[in-house]
């Protein structure tokens, strides 16, 4: 799970987010024909990821939004940091690298916003920090390490590993396509569902629950605070 102090978790929810003049919108278009991984990294925001079929490029738009990070900070600062990051996409192989520069850290003073549109055959890998996370259409799979937030992920086929700090993490997936799902809530619930009828969890505070199928790919859905929900149709 991505690090981030409890400083900053409070922060960025207690924050006073700047009217939408200040915000600043980052844009890039990738041809897709050689990139088979996204590997995306998030501060604080929201993520939106959309995979669709005859797309032949991945579009990305970034908003980044200043935001104070407490009563003594300066809207300014933030606004500056906003004007100064950019988007850095960067290329190594069949990967494609998603970051903001400067890299985040606790003190930095704005959100990122991101909308992204994919081809399905392309894995995702996202580490992101404090906010909402919503998958929809991947058929390569994926891979979500979150600190803070709700997941919800709707997937045609490939493997899923989500690992969450708090919030409540949500996959729907087809069951012919999986030989195995599994969901833990440390601090929560389990609740998986396999063609309406939920499999039994086990456990006092948290739980855990599991199921075997006949498919070729597999669902590991972890969460330390919140619930671990997975419906396979």
């Amino acid at each position: 799970m991505k690090k981030i102090s409890l400083l900053a978790i409070v922060l960025a929810t207690c924050a006073v987010v700047a009217d939408a003049a200040d915000t600043r919108t980052l844009t890039h278009n990738e041809l897709a024909a050689a990139i088979e991984v996204l590997d995306l990294d998030t501060g604080i925001g929201d993520v939106k990821i959309t995979a669709r079929e005859g797309v032949d490029d991945i579009a990305i738009e970034v908003l980044l939004t200043p935001r104070r990070g407490g009563f003594f900070s300066s809207k300014r600062q933030a606004e500056r940091e906003v004007e100064a990051a950019s988007l850095r996409a960067s290329s190594k192989g069949n990967r494609l690298v998603l970051r903001i520069d400067p890299q985040a850290d606790e003190d930095r003073r704005f959100e990122e916003h991101w909308t992204i549109e994919i081809p399905t055959h392309i894995r995702l890998m996202l580490d992101h920090g404090v906010g909402d996370v919503v998958i929809r259409g991947i058929a390569a799979g994926l891979d979500i390490d979150s600190g803070v937030g709700d997941v919800d992920v709707e997937i045609l086929e490939g493997d899923v590993t989500i690992d969450l700090g708090v919030g409540t993490a949500v996959v729907h997936a087809p069951a012919s396509a999986y030989a195995s799902a599994e969901g833990a809530g440390g601090v929560g619930d389990a609740r998986l569902t396999v063609h309406g009828e939920r499999i039994a969890s086990g456990g006092f505070v948290g739980h855990s629950a599991s199921w075997t199928g006949s498919g070729s790919y597999h669902i590991e859905v972890s969460v330390g605070v919140g619930d671990a929900v997975i419906t396979l149709d």
